[in-house]
């Protein structure tokens, strides 16, 4: 790989990665307006398909990967605590999402 394309490259996973952060503080601040916030919701999973940057858990729990929406707790959104592990079922489309210690769906190798 020529030095031109590699410099093109990490310049590429830079701004993708400074994209990221920007949306995921609209994504934050903006919960209440929900267009708003599912757009930024969207935008955050695309660069994350195309470039490999992902945001961080606590932002990326608060993003639908079935509806690609903006998850508000109360609104769109239920989180519930049960035995150890967070529950988050999406209002719009049905999709629960299970994290924590216990969760024997993901491998623990």
């Amino acid at each position: 790989m020529s030095d031109r394309s590699r410099n093109r490259s990490s310049r590429r996973r830079g701004r993708a990665s400074k994209a990221v952060e920007e949306l995921s503080s609209v994504l934050l601040c903006r919960l209440g307006d929900q267009e708003v916030a599912d757009a930024a919701a969207r935008d955050i999973l695309r660069i994350g398909k195309r470039h490999g940057e992902r945001p961080t858990p606590h932002v990326s729990r608060l993003i639908c990967r079935g509806c690609e929406t903006a998850l508000v707790p109360g609104r769109n959104a239920r989180f519930r605590i049960s035995d150890g592990m967070l529950v988050v079922t999406c209002q719009n489309c049905g999709r629960i999402d299970r994290a924590g210690p216990d969760f024997k769906g993901r491998d623990s190798d």
